[in-house]
């Protein structure tokens, strides 16, 4: 998670686990008390206690939310971007914002040169590899080309030398 939520104090109670206090990541539900939980923390917490937190009942089962109005309330949760900064972010596009558009993001070069950057600096990388990449290129037709003609005179001078006449 590389965000951070714009106005948590103004976050509902309701919205948020018991077990890490922030708002609910893939929340799960007690299936006997129905308190919510994050699912990594419901998870952790029953590796370790063998019971729910709130109704200690040993066994208990968990169940994916699936009311849509708690996920929308979650998902239209603000946040702000930590790697670039940028504020007012739904928390349900998040995962676009990084994937797509942060500048900040660590990607790869798309022509597979081994280049790793930020994504503000790839149209000025890709130029830079691309011209690369062309001068690489246009270094391997000239060197083709002239082992070519080297080949050919090998052959017309040196392999086949009776056949060779003065002009």
């Amino acid at each position: 998670m590389t965000y951070i939520y714009t106005n948590e104090d103004e976050i509902d109670i309701e919205l948020k686990c018991s077990i890490c206090n922030e708002p609910f990541q893939s929340p799960m539900n007690c299936k006997s008390c129905g308190n919510t939980y994050c699912q990594e923390c419901i998870m952790q917490w029953m590796q370790q206690q063998l019971s729910c937190p709130s109704c200690r009942q040993i066994g208990n089962q968990f169940l994916p939310v699936i009311s849509r109005v708690v996920l929308n309330q979650l998902n239209r949760l603000l946040v702000q971007c930590t790697l670039c900064q940028q504020m007012n972010i739904q928390r349900s596009n998040f995962n676009d914002h990084i994937s797509c558009t942060c500048p900040r993001q660590i990607v790869n070069c798309i022509d597979n040169c081994g280049w790793k950057g930020c994504r503000e600096n790839l149209q000025e990388h890709l130029i830079e590899c691309r011209r690369k990449q062309l001068l690489t290129d246009h270094i391997s037709k000239y060197w083709k080309n002239i082992a070519f003609v080297i080949l050919a005179i090998l052959f017309f001078y040196i392999i086949k030398p009776h056949d060779n006449k003065k002009y």
